[in-house]
């Protein structure tokens, strides 16, 4: 529909300034002549950049299924009304491919050119400068669109000013065939963290990523574990809606966005449940990945999140005896795993994980976990049974440990691990799958844990094991009390 009344072209310059889905469905409309079909999701995504051009997310992760409308919100309509909001605003597009970043180049101008946008906002575009690459405003504002491993010279996002005045915007930098290679995720995450932010004219200028999750590794797992040692909103849509979804504790550099949506399927318009059931069956890494935004270790997990049985902390079972295992790294760096700590107990020839505890520790630190830990369920408040023993790994820091608690008096055995992980995963299975093994119903480590033990693949394609071994020497030294002995306990 044409404007041809000030009054309501007044209204509705306003109300796209202010609304990114009143702009969003007005120009798709005029675009594809076609109504813009919202679901509540859009209403999440659109309100989120709202508060990205009042400037108070100046960090922002979205990651939502492939089809979900994303490069249509974050990245076609956010340049095109961040141009009306901030006609001199300057922006960096990037994609996977430089094909796709060009394209979406050209669907902006189109819009900024469209009739419908010149009533609105009469921006004139200069004739000197308007290849696909880049482009520029006579008010001095601009798009300059490359791949993700394009060159970018010339050219700063944002103004030297307060207030919103332009952003990054990269949408899926990494393709999906390229998930698995480590050298093509360490190229991608590292020109995020270094040539990118090198364009912004300053710090508060906004970096958009939306994408679908690929790997642990990605470019999401890569910021939110503290790649550039920023703070990041992160907006998780996954295709299906979870009623105990719990914001992965590993993701300690996340800040992340309640969206209140209802459980069940995200757009049911594009993919109901059984559709999605049906997905997860035939391809379930694709599915947990890019859909579920969940992404898991190629290769397939041994365990399987319904071969656990639960108790209620609440109301303990008067243990037996009780112990404590422990998986201690070698160093502290990025690339190490966590050192990890578990209390367990006996009851009636079943075995409980009562508590766990896991960071990356400098040995002073290590020494003083376990000693917080050993202290904590030896004082435990009877009658749950005897801590008996404190198990640990002879091995790495794991020797010092053993060496120095022993001298102290701590009751503290060594553990010597002579076989591989996968196949002391394999004979653990028939003893979860029993329910020999049980877990808090709710207890704040518990999703982590849960997370870690499912991602545990026999390819060794998993980030993390630390979790692993403690939990598998907790289920071989439960199993004395039932007369099996497993490996070299």
């Amino acid at each position: 529909m044409l404007i041809d009344c000030d009054t309501n072209k007044s209204i509705l310059k306003q109300l796209c300034i202010d609304k990114h889905i009143v702009f969003t469905r007005y120009f798709f409309k005029h675009r594809e002549n076609a109504q813009f079909i919202v679901n509540p999701h859009h209403q999440v995504m659109a309100d989120t950049m709202d508060r990205v051009f009042r400037g108070e997310i100046t960090r922002l992760i979205i990651n939502v299924p492939p089809g979900y409308t994303k490069t249509e919100m974050a990245v076609l309509s956010f340049i095109a009304r961040g141009l009306a909001y901030n006609p001199d605003s300057k922006f960096i597009h990037t994609s996977y491919a430089d094909s796709l970043a060009l394209q979406n180049s050209l669907t902006i101008r189109d819009i900024v050119l469209s009739h419908e946008y010149q009533e609105l906002w009469p921006l004139q575009l200069r004739k000197d400068n308007q290849s696909k690459k880049s482009w520029y405003t006579e008010q001095g504002g601009g798009v300059l669109a490359v791949a993700s491993g394009g060159t970018i010279t010339g050219f700063r996002a944002g103004r030297m000013v307060d207030g919103f005045s332009g952003a990054i915007v990269i949408d899926d930098p990494l393709k999906p065939d390229d998930a698995y290679s480590d050298a093509k995720r360490n190229r991608v995450n590292n020109r995020i963290m270094n040539t990118l932010k090198s364009r912004l004219a300053h710090e508060k200028v906004p970096i958009i990523l939306i994408m679908q999750r690929l790997h642990e590794e990605d470019c999401t797992g890569f910021l939110v574990e503290g790649g550039t040692g920023e703070k990041w909103h992160h907006l998780v849509l996954p295709a299906e809606i979870e009623k105990d979804y719990v914001y992965p504790s590993a993701y300690k550099y996340g800040i992340p966005i309640k969206h209140n949506l209802e459980v069940g399927p995200l757009w049911p318009y594009k993919h109901t449940l059984p559709i999605l059931n049906t997905m997860r069956k035939a391809d379930p890494y694709t599915t947990s990945s890019q859909y579920d935004q969940r992404p898991s270790p190629l290769g397939g997990g041994i365990f399987k999140d319904e071969w656990w049985s639960y108790y209620n902390e609440q109301v303990p079972p008067q243990f037996e005896y009780r112990f404590i295992t422990g998986d201690t790294a070698q160093k502290k760096a990025e690339h190490n795993d966590r050192s990890v700590f578990g209390c367990f107990g006996v009851y009636k020839n079943n075995l409980y994980i009562i508590d766990v505890v896991k960071s990356k520790w400098e040995a002073p630190e290590l020494r003083r976990a376990l000693v917080d830990m050993y202290n904590k369920h030896k004082h435990a408040t009877a009658p749950i049974g005897r801590l008996r023993w404190v198990h640990i790994e002879d091995k790495a820091s794991g020797t010092d440990l053993i060496q120095s608690l022993k001298r102290e008096g701590m009751p503290i055995k060594d553990i010597q691990r002579n076989r591989c992980k996968v196949a002391r995963a394999h004979d653990t299975v028939p003893y979860l799958t029993s329910g020999f093994v049980h877990l808090p119903n709710n207890a704040p480590w518990l999703s982590d844990f849960k997370d870690e033990i499912r991602k545990f693949t026999p390819m060794g394609t998993h980030k993390y094991d630390d979790q692993v071994d403690m939990f598998m020497d907790g289920v071989e030294i439960g199993l004395m009390t039932k007369g099996v002995r497993v490996g070299t306990f």
